[in-house]
This record gives C-alpha cells, structure tokens and sequence, in this order.
C-alpha cells in the first residue's frame, strides 16, 4: 500500500512538472513574459468587479458558483476592468447541452453609429462553450457573425465533458490567441484584423439566449476565475 501509494505521488508530481515544461515551452515559442502575479477575479464571495450587461438580472453567486440562467435574449456579466495580452484560467460547467455559452476576451460594450450615436452592444473575440463534441474552445467573433478561428482548423472536439466542471486556459498575447481545455490545446489563431479592432476590451461570462425560451430555464456555471497580465516580445 505505502509502495503504490508513493507511485500515486511520483505520478502526480511527474505530471505538475510536464505541465509546468509545457506551459513555460508555449510562453518561449510565443514570447511572451509574465508582467503580474495572478489576479483572482471570482472568489466565490463576492460578484465585486463584475458588471451585468444591460443591468441584466441573469447571473447569480449561488453556492460560491456564479450562475447564469437562460433568457430569450444573450446576456453577459462582464468585467469592470479591460485587459489587453494575459492569460486567463477559469472553470465552467453547462448543466444542459442545448444551452450555448462562451468567454468574451477584449471586448467592448458599445458602437457608435455613422451619426456619432452609442448604443450598448457586446462585441469582439469569444472563447466559445457548448456541449461535446462541438467547437469548444474555437474563437468566435460575437456580435460580428463569424468565427476567427479559420475555417479550415474549426474542427469539432469531445474535450467538454457534459454537464461536468471542465477547465478552460486562454493566453492573448498580441495578435496570437491560444485556448486550452481540461490541458488539451483547442486554437491557435493569429489574425491582425481582429487584433486591430480589439486589442483590449473587458472580460465577460455569456449566456446565450433561447429562442422561444422554454418553461424551464437552462444554466451553465463558473468558478475559480483568475487572470495575469503578459507582456508580448513584440511589444504590442
């Protein structure tokens, strides 16, 4: 028992230093640098920091979880603070299939119309969530109808266990956007277009709105939701 028991032990440590040499390879090949320590932005406490788009009345602390119920609209709750190249690590569960989710990524809240109007309106880059197998952890470029990620690498993948806690790692630097799920690399997507529009934005948790929305709602929780700022070798 006491042998198995370190073999247990010399696993888990094997496999917190592989991740430990593979993060710090990814951070080489894109040349990126850590600017802060991690930031935490959830603790389970408080909603401090956070903001409901529209004054939507969607997302909930219940349980030390932030909650977000379905409506027959998308609602977001987003961060007050906007950041630019960082890495971002947080955990979702969707516990129902037929509800769509995503992380927003430098996004802004507002556009201005050709007369000089500001209207709401929550666009830019989005880490999509949905049930398995589907095109989690793809790039989405929400209130713009199209995906970033290219057509050609937005292959569908089993890597959300459904109705589970699953992990999600996003690392922005520059123009690049790599997203990781449960420690299994999804995109890898440089495009200057999209880094041109959107190089610094909030952080914001969506729920996606259900059309003819059902008598019982649709939920998909968050958690243990932290942030470092980078800073990239090109200096963007």
């Amino acid at each position: 028992m006491l042998f198995d028991s370190l073999c247990r032990t010399d696993r888990a440590t094997t496999q917190r230093y592989s991740s430990t040499i593979a993060l710090v390879a990814v951070l080489m090949c894109c040349g990126t640098s850590f600017a802060d320590d991690w930031v935490t932005l959830f603790d389970g406490k408080s909603l401090d920091g956070w903001k409901p788009s529209r004054d939507n009345t969607q997302f909930a602390l219940t349980d030390s979880v932030i909650i977000g119920t379905s409506s027959g609209q998308t609602q977001f709750l987003h961060t007050v603070e906007e950041y630019g190249d960082f890495e971002l690590e947080l955990e979702v569960k969707l516990h129902d299939t037929d509800l769509n989710s995503g992380i927003q990524i430098r996004t802004k809240l507002t556009r201005t119309n050709d007369a000089g109007k500001v209207r709401p309106s929550v666009h830019g880059p989005q880490v999509d969530i949905g049930k398995s197998p589907g095109r989690s952890g793809h790039i989405f470029n929400q209130g713009n109808g199209a995906w970033i990620t290219p057509k050609e690498d937005l292959a569908r993948n089993e890597l959300m266990v459904n109705r589970k806690w699953n992990k999600l790692r996003v690392l922005a630097a520059g123009p690049r956007i790599q997203t990781w799920i449960n420690g299994e690399q999804v995109a890898d997507v440089t495009d200057d277009e999209a880094y041109a529009k959107y190089s610094s934005g909030v952080i914001a948790l969506q729920v996606h709105g259900v059309k003819k929305s059902p008598e019982t709602a649709r939920h998909v929780s968050f958690r243990s939701i932290r942030v470092r700022k980078v800073e990239s070798a090109s200096g963007r």
